[in-house]
């Protein structure tokens, strides 16, 4: 497992420093935007492949490959809303938008962010690793063009410009802070406060008074536990 972090790192970071050094060499509209969105492609195969493998031994191999695809697809069909939003299949009308299209808004990323957490409590395994390789593709796509304009977090607008370094490093980590996220969703301090949130907010919905009303509670409590 280590082994394979080294790897993926160092082949993360080549990937990232290459493909970007031969989208700026390159004038060819065509060759820049495909050289572009390869790169864009590649980053999010890698990632995916560091994040499925922290969950190898508790998930089919098929379904490893899924997520790694996932994250692959999508981290390339992001920019597909350049034709989108220019309503148009020109490249030339794709790349000269007046803004930025709605897929590149980063605040979809704390949305996305916020079912993951709530999906990896309740313990809905696999649909939680299939946001968490959204989440990776649409990370390392935002970060990777938040060196040129900085994240849109909409409504508030744009933040400054991401350094080259922090790029990379975010690049890297993600796939792994995602995982350690997964991890204590699932801890035993969380699954405990939860339980008892649960238990005592079903308390309060049903009322009750007496045997009654803690044969209830018991019964939350339990079905909570069978998520």
């Amino acid at each position: 497992m280590v082994y394979m972090r080294i790897v993926l790192t160092t082949l993360v970071t080549v990937t990232c420093l290459l493909g970007d050094n031969f989208v700026e060499l390159t004038q060819h509209p065509l060759l820049k935007a495909l050289a572009d969105n390869a790169t864009h492609a590649a980053i999010g195969a890698l990632t995916g492949i560091a994040f499925s493998m922290q969950f190898y031994e508790r998930t089919t191999q098929l379904f490893g490959w899924i997520l790694i695809f996932t994250c692959f697809v999508v981290s390339s069909f992001i920019d597909l809303d350049h034709f989108v939003e220019a309503r148009s299949l020109y490249l030339e009308d794709a790349t000269n938008l007046s803004r930025r299209p709605f897929l590149h808004c980063s605040s979809i990323i704390l949305v996305m962010l916020l079912f993951y957490i709530c999906t990896a409590c309740l313990n809905y395994f696999r649909t939680s690793l299939l946001l968490g390789a959204l989440l990776c593709a649409f990370i390392t796509h935002h970060t990777r063009d938040a060196v040129r304009r900085g994240y849109w977090l909409c409504p508030m607008g744009h933040t400054d410009r991401v350094p080259q370094l922090a790029y990379i490093i975010i690049t890297i980590m993600t796939p792994h802070l995602l995982g350690c996220l997964h991890a204590l969703c699932r801890s035993v301090l969380v699954l405990n406060f939860l339980g008892q949130y649960v238990k005592l907010s079903e308390c309060n919905y049903r009322g009750g008074s007496g045997s009654g009303s803690g044969s209830v509670c018991l019964n939350a409590n339990y079905r909570y536990m069978q998520v």
